[in-house]
């Protein structure tokens, strides 16, 4: 049977909006890189990677407190939906490398196209989400000084430097081929689980040091808000996961995520709301409309051309998710 052609952005969106993607790309790569090559840039992430790990010596269980410490205060969602967090900071030989996906998809057996879709675009945010996210850093610095000075720059050279060549045609070509023959070398890795004892969610992260740590602990709370993209069939869901969480579609989601998540953050952060709780509550009442809904949407999003309708839903959805905070807050039973 034929395989199953890959859910691509080029696929799922229109050209105007790959259009408006590649140029905030392109802009991005300017940022982040300079005027670094790539053969610049990985022969210093080679040289500081070592350096980050020798300088945190000594500290790295006082830096694994701060690092699910400073996610908890950037993102209260977690402590309001009472998740657990598992962060050690360990050598890069403990960090585990999936293999690239080597099973075909019969197309007559694949899940229908616009829900691969919605999950590739739910995929690109966690990842867009995970880098925004890895920054917060920055504003607990104070804490970092007193370990040494120079640990905030290099933690934000190294960020630039790890999630700067995504925005890189010849880094993504030579990542691709990397993934193919297994060589790739992860800065961390990071899952979600569900204790069923505990009643409770679980981010387990791990990376090779500090900021990369504060990034797996992003990107699983967003894996958390990801799973309301799902229906109530385990199966179909399974099945939606393994045709569309492949490694090889990492670079991209890196790439185009980052730019999905700012497009659907910046709603909240345009709203006179100030309970950074509603923003991931948004994403995950996004992530419940049905596929089309959700790709129009996004993509509306992503070129600033929300409907009246589609800015009316998102601000009524919003004044909701405030008022049951407020419930649940006061413990009152109707507020409303």
């Amino acid at each position: 049977m034929a395989k199953l052609l890959e859910i691509e952005y080029e696929k799922i969106f229109k050209p105007e909006t790959m259009a408006a993607l590649k140029g905030k790309s392109g802009e991005s790569l300017r940022q982040m890189l300079g005027d670094k090559n790539l053969q610049q840039v990985i022969m210093r992430s080679s040289g500081l990677v070592p350096e980050l790990v020798e300088a945190e010596e000594g500290y790295r269980d006082q830096l694994e407190f701060l690092a699910a410490d400073i996610v908890t205060q950037a993102y209260p969602i977690i402590d309001y939906a009472n998740i657990k967090i598992d962060a050690k900071i360990v050598p890069m030989s403990d960090i585990q490398i999936p293999p690239p996906s080597e099973d075909e998809v019969p197309a007559d057996e694949a899940p229908p196209e616009a829900q691969q879709a919605k999950r590739r675009i739910i995929n690109g945010i966690t990842q867009g989400a995970s880098i925004r996210g890895s920054f917060a850093f920055l504003l607990f610095r104070d804490y970092l000084d007193a370990i040494d000075e120079a640990l905030v720059a290099k933690y934000s050279e190294i960020l630039k430097l790890s999630f700067g060549i995504y925005d890189s045609e010849e880094a993504i070509a030579m990542l691709l081929a990397m993934i193919a023959q297994k060589q790739n070398m992860p800065g961390g890795e990071s899952e979600m689980v569900y204790d069923e004892d505990e009643d409770q969610f679980v981010i387990k992260a791990r990376a090779i040091c500090f900021p990369m740590l504060v990034h797996e602990i992003v990107k699983g709370l967003y894996e958390i808000v990801g799973t309301e993209g799902f229906g109530s069939d385990k199966e179909k869901n399974q099945a939606i996961v393994g045709a569309v969480d492949k490694l090889e579609n990492e670079p991209r989601d890196f790439q185009y995520g980052k730019f999905i998540y700012d497009a659907i953050s910046d709603i909240y952060n345009d709203s006179n709301i100030n309970d950074p709780r509603v923003r991931e509550l948004l994403f995950t009442e996004i992530y419940r409309l049905p596929e089309d809904e959700f790709i129009e949407f996004i993509e509306n999003a992503i070129n600033n051309e929300l409907t009246s309708d589609q800015k009316k839903w998102a601000n009524d959805s919003m004044r909701d998710i405030v008022i049951d905070l407020r419930k649940d807050d006061t413990e009152l039973p109707d507020l409303d």
